[in-house]
Parts: C-alpha cells; sequence; structure tokens
C-alpha cells in the first residue's frame, strides 16, 4: 500500500472520528469527511461521481423495506400489540422462577420480528419489561442488563435493517441473508435464557404464584393474535411468500388492522406513528447515500484488493480471517457507535470478503451480532447508558451485570466461526 493511500485513509477517516467526537450528526461527519478528502486530493472524487454516487446508493428497491419495518415497529410498540405479548408470556410463565427475567429475553426475540433494531426494542417494549422487573423486586442493574442485551436479539431475527444493509452492500439476496439470521438469533435467545435460569436460581429470583388455566387461556385469547404476526412474517420470509419489501407492506397493513381491533389506534394516533417512522428512516437513509460513497472511494484506493493480497500471500483460511474480522470489529464496536462500523467499516470490509469468496451469509450474520454486541461494552455502549437511565441505577453495574451474558454471546460466535453451518444451513436448504 502506497504513502499516499495511506495519507487518504488517515484524511478520510481522521476528519470522521473528529467530527464524531464533536457530537456531528453521523451523516453529517460522513459528508464532512468525503469533502475533506476531496478538498485535500483534488481530483479524487469527480463531481460527477460524487453527486452519482450519494443519489446511486438509494436505488436499490430493498430499502423500502426499511420504511415499513420502521413503521411496523412504530405500531406494534403504541398499538398495544406489544403490552399484550408481555401479558401472554405473563401468563405463561409467571410461575417459574426469575420469569420476568426470561420474559424480557422472549419479548425481545418476538418483537425482534418486528422491529429490527435494537435501540428502538430498549426504547419501547424494553423500558416497560424493565420497570416490571425493578416493581416486582429485580435489583435495577440487572433488569437493565438484560434489557440491554435481549435488544442485541433484534437486528439478527429477521426483519433487520442490518441485513437489507449488507445485502446491498454486497449485492447479494437479502431473502438469503434473513434465512440466515434465523438460527443464529434464536440460539442468542437460548443463551440468554440459560443464563437467565442460572442466575435466577443462584440469586433466588422471584417470581408469581399459578393463577391457572383459565387465566392462561383468557391472556392467550388476547395476546394471541399479537404474538402470530411475527410469526407470519417469518412463515411469509421461509416460504418464499413475497419479497422482502411485499411483506413488510402486507405486515404493516395487517398491524394496523389488529390495533384498531384492539381499539389502540386512531388516525391522529397513526398519524404520529408514520411521521416518527419518516425520521428514523430518512436519518437512516441519509447515512446509506453517504456509505455507497464510503464504498466508492476505497475501493478506488485499491485497500480491499491490498488486503486480500496480503491475505492470500500468508495463506490464511477463511476460519482465520473471519476470526480477525470479528476481533476488529468488537474492539471497534467498543470505542465507535454501532452505525459507524455499520455504514463505514461494512463497506471496507465487503469487498475483501466477496474477494476472499467468503460466503456473504456467514460474514453477515456474525458481524451484525458482533456489532450490536457493541451497543453493550464500554465506553461508548449506547445500551449500558440508555437502560441506566431508565433503570435508574450507576451504569458501572449494569456493565458487571452484562458480563455473564456478553460472554455466553462472545462464546456463541466462537461456535459459528467455527461451524458456519450453523449460519449457513438454513438459507442453503431453503434459499
Amino acid at each position: 500500500m502506497s504513502s499516499l493511500v495511506v495519507l487518504q485513509l488517515l484524511v478520510i477517516f481522521g476528519v470522521l472520528f473528529v467530527m464524531l467526537l464533536l457530537k456531528f450528526p453521523v451523516f453529517i461527519a460522513m459528508a464532512g469527511s468525503l469533502a475533506a478528502y476531496a478538498l485535500a486530493f483534488p481530483g479524487a472524487i469527480p463531481l460527477s461521481i460524487f453527486g452519482q454516487g450519494i443519489v446511486s446508493s438509494l436505488t436499490n428497491q430493498n430499502y423500502v423495506a426499511v420504511c415499513f419495518y420502521f413503521f411496523l415497529g412504530e405500531i406494534m410498540t403504541n398499538g398495544g400489540l406489544g403490552d399484550r405479548l408481555i401479558e401472554f408470556f405473563d401468563a405463561c410463565l409467571g410461575h417459574v422462577r426469575g420469569s420476568l427475567s426470561h420474559i424480557n429475553i422472549l419479548g425481545s426475540m418476538v418483537f425482534a420480528g418486528v422491529s429490527g433494531s435494537a435501540v428502538a426494542d430498549t426504547a419501547s417494549i424494553g423500558s416497560l419489561e424493565l420497570n416490571l422487573m425493578k416493581k416486582a423486586g429485580y435489583p435495577a442493574g440487572y433488569s437493565a442488563a438484560v434489557t440491554a442485551i435481549s435488544s442485541t436479539i433484534g437486528p439478527i431475527i429477521p426483519p433487520s435493517s442490518g441485513l437489507v444493509m449488507l445485502g446491498v452492500y454486497f449485492g447479494y439476496s437479502v431473502r438469503r441473508l434473513y434465512l440466515g439470521g434465523i438460527v443464529p438469533g434464536i440460539l442468542m435467545g437460548v443463551v440468554m435464557l440459560i443464563i437467565s435460569a442460572v442466575q435466577a436460581k443462584k440469586r433466588n429470583f422471584p417470581y408469581n404464584p399459578w393463577r391457572g388455566w383459565k387465566y392462561v387461556f383468557q391472556k392467550t385469547k388476547d395476546g394471541l393474535l399479537a404474538f402470530l404476526l411475527p410469526a407470519l412474517i417469518l412463515v411469509f420470509l421461509l416460504m418464499g411468500i413475497g419479497t422482502v419489501v411485499e411483506v413488510g407492506a402486507s405486515s404493516c397493513v395487517l398491524a394496523i388492522v389488529l390495533a384498531a381491533m384492539y381499539k389502540e389506534i386512531n388516525l391522529k394516533k397513526l398519524v404520529k406513528m408514520l411521521m416518527r417512522a419518516t425520521i428514523m428512516t430518512a436519518t437512516c437513509l441519509a447515512m446509506l447515500s453517504f456509505a455507497g460513497m464510503y464504498t466508492w472511494v476505497i475501493s478506488s484506493m485499491g485497500v480491499a484488493t491490498w488486503i486480500a493480497a496480503q491475505i492470500s500471500a500468508i495463506g490464511a483460511s477463511q476460519g482465520v480471517v473471519m476470526a480477525v474480522c470479528m476481533l476488529i470489529l468488537f474492539f471497534l464496536g467498543m470505542i465507535v457507535d454501532v452505525p459507524v462500523v455499520l455504514m463505514v467499516i461494512f463497506p471496507v470490509m465487503v469487498p475483501v470478503i466477496k474477494a476472499l469468496g467468503i460466503d456473504p451469509v456467514w460474514f453477515s450474520v456474525l458481524a451484525l451480532i458482533v456489532n450490536q454486541l457493541g451497543l453493550c461494552t464500554p465506553p461508548v455502549g449506547t445500551l449500558i447508558y440508555m437502560t441506566a437511565q431508565i433503570g435508574d441505577c450507576p451504569s458501572s453495574e449494569v456493565i458487571k451485570e452484562l458480563i455473564p451474558y456478553a460472554i455466553g454471546i462472545c462464546i456463541l460466535v466462537v461456535v459459528m466461526i467455527v461451524f458456519p453451518q450453523v449460519v449457513t444451513f438454513v438459507p442453503n436448504l431453503l434459499g
């Protein structure tokens, strides 16, 4: 790699991180760093390419799915469907020791089928579950930790805006990426449930008395339709009934109908939901427009080709390359916001992964899991501070309680690096 390329990388990433430290919004920091690069190296980015790159980054129709799933998450959260899911799980599991901890995790797994966002999960259904745990006598730090770590399942189990973006970066089937996220997402939930059960027994967490089958039947009747909606989304995706965009659109319609049936929605409330979803979508698409330019810039430098050549020269296996990539993403996640890793670092890695012939499904799912884990690792750890604020407890207490769960997820990632079939089996079977 030439000294000029090294200098170019220092300029573009240096300006980016300085602007992020100064608390600029991510998409403005990305635009500023690209502008600084263009000014420092005249002719490096032709003006025509600059304009076309920003617009063409948004032309993929799969991005429409992101819009629908943001809207769907809003309907589920504010349309009374999330509350009914919690009541349904509580009726079935309330008599088990540590039940609210388990319900928190299960709720995130089901909610993952509609929100696809860890932060959205935490801010909505997660905050409700956290407060319920605190009122029941669970330690505030533990309640916050479970809420934070379980929310990371959201972007793994489809639908997932992160997997849509990676599909576009790779030029790869989003449906196959979605299929690849199902088993790892479920395994994340299983690992968390095992740790939750061990903690419940060890620390003698509370539980409710059995309230009888009549109560279970009543709550099942009230919450069954809310539970079936995310299940239907997965079934449609598995069976290939419609594209990810069509499934997203039809799911929004179904969610509106359900919320209307529960009398939890009106026109004014629906407009507010649509406005919030629009703002989230606009922010996401603004970052994506500049992410496309980052991909073009890094490719034009030849960085990906150089890295791939160095890896080939030392004869590293795909497993070793994956392990190194995951370690890089893990440490970057500790110091950089997740959107920056998703929008800037991933596009840099993608050409390398493609050049080495690594399965895009294997890389994308593992990279997204590790990326989400960054939300629960200091010093950045967005979910740590969000849940600490909701739970009114020190962030140090949340970090301490997160350790067993973070270790469990890291072990799961290692297993999936050693046995890629855990991720690729379902896509290969049904893709």
